[in-house]
């Protein structure tokens, strides 16, 4: 034991000290790129929304914010974000940032009070301040971020972006990447595409076509369009940036939190159960682990290993029982025929981003890699990072976005991949300076 305690001293110790010389054991140079004038452009992620919601702190250790911060040290320069004022929050449903409480002594991820009037009320927009270089928009798709109508408040409610129209510079008439371009980049950030999938997986795949953001997966040829224009228009003005390709969103904590036999049954209730489907021979029971039960376009079954589950089905579970006498809805499952159409897609959209990224001699950060690299895990600075929801490290309470540490693992992908690009030697980012998930006392 003595010698197994010592071993993971050591390991410790070189873990850390590999981290170390990785990152900062170098004086900052710029390199072939020209850093005094920098743009980041893209969705949720490059806002800085975590926990579910969008705030100040959040926007500010975004890995665009953070990234920001290490570029400064290269070059003098102010990458001006459009941030929320302090201690206020808006996300999903209009309720502020998720925290952890302790509830039937479980934690559980709750939303604060939030504050909308930040996203309905012209008079506490700030378009007078643009224009601004941080110009990630929440649940942007790479379609939305080159047409003026995404920040068009006159379309009504849920036909625009209030968080893109709030800093506009001209609301219904500029773009993201036009506002983008006002700053007269030298040097910018692209990573859009995200949602271009998942939105189609937070919708379970059922699709829509209403509202600013229609639920289906955007065409490829609708894609191809969006993203080349952009790279376009950016490369013309800045002819030196980093773009990022999209990870598999299916490999998010939010779909995989609960698992597609996560029925546990014990030998009475699977007997109960079974006595409950005797008409429909293919689903059966036994005690242990269990695969739900869905009615979908396949009919009353049990789901399969490769389907997926979304996190905000948890409720349903705890207290209607989906999934065992009551089929889980369709809209919380994504098939296997679903799945198949993200993987699909996202394939397709990541081979438009790295033939843009070869066209234009830019940095191609592979956050696929990364993602794909956090489901095993991994060591940074010291500390452990996984996929798993809440005590993984890297994913905040919504499962979907990073937190403070993640966005920062992130960053530093960036820099590797601008470093080696454009011969620079951009000091990495301390991940333990950030927060991660904060647990209740």
């Amino acid at each position: 034991m003595i010698k197994y305690k010592y071993l993971t001293l050591l390991l410790g110790i070189l873990l850390f000290t590999q981290c170390e010389l990785q990152y900062k054991d170098f004086e900052p140079s710029a390199g072939n790129a020209d850093f005094s004038s920098v743009v980041t452009i893209g969705d949720s992620y490059t806002a800085g929304y975590m926990d579910n919601a969008l705030f100040k702190q959040g926007q500010e250790n975004s890995f665009a914010g953070i990234l920001s911060q290490q570029l400064m040290k290269t070059a003098n320069l102010e990458i001006k974000a459009p941030l929320f004022p302090e201690d206020k929050s808006v996300g999903g449903a209009l309720n502020g940032r998720y925290v952890l409480a302790s509830i039937g002594g479980s934690l559980v991820p709750v939303p604060t009070d939030g504050n909308p009037e930040l996203l309905t009320d012209p008079l506490t927009w700030i378009n007078g301040d643009a224009p601004f270089a941080n110009v990630g928009v929440p649940a942007a798709k790479a379609i939305h971020l080159v047409v003026p109508e995404f920040g068009n408040p006159t379309l009504g409610p849920g036909k625009f972006n209030p968080y893109y129209a709030r800093f506009a510079s001209n609301p219904g008439v500029s773009t993201v990447v036009g506002d983008a371009l006002l700053n007269t980049p030298t040097f910018f950030t692209y990573w859009a595409g995200i949602y271009d999938v998942l939105d189609y997986a937070l919708a379970g795949g059922e699709g829509s076509t209403a509202g600013v953001d229609p639920g289906d997966i955007t065409e490829i040829t609708a894609f191809t369009q969006a993203y080349k224009g952009a790279m376009a228009m950016l490369s013309a003005s800045a002819n030196k940036g980093a773009i990022a390709n999209i990870p598999a969103v299916l490999d998010f904590a939010f779909f995989n939190t609960i698992p597609y036999n996560g029925l546990v049954l014990t030998e009475e209730k699977a007997q109960g159960l079974n006595a409950a489907y005797e008409a429909y021979p293919n689903i059966q029971f036994s005690e242990g682990p269990n695969a739900f039960v869905v009615l979908d376009a396949f009919g009353l079954r049990q789901l399969e290993a490769n389907e997926k589950i979304l996190l905000t089905a948890q409720t349903g579970i705890l207290t209607e029982g989906w999934g065992s006498l009551v089929p889980m809805p369709t809209d919380v499952v994504i098939n296997k025929t679903e799945v198949a159409a993200i993987e699909t897609a996202t394939e397709s959209f990541n081979a438009v981003i790295e033939d843009e990224a070869d066209t234009y001699g830019l940095a191609l950060v592979k956050t696929d890699a990364l993602f794909n690299k956090l489901k095993n895990g991994f060591y940074v600075d010291g500390n452990a990072y996984n996929s798993v929801f809440v005590k993984g490290g890297f994913y905040s309470l919504d499962g979907i976005h990073p937190t403070e540490r993640g966005a920062c693992i992130i960053a530093n992908e960036f820099i590797k991949a601008i470093n080696s690009t454009y011969d620079a030697s951009i000091p990495g980012a301390d991940v333990n300076q950030y927060e991660g998930v904060e647990f209740p006392e």
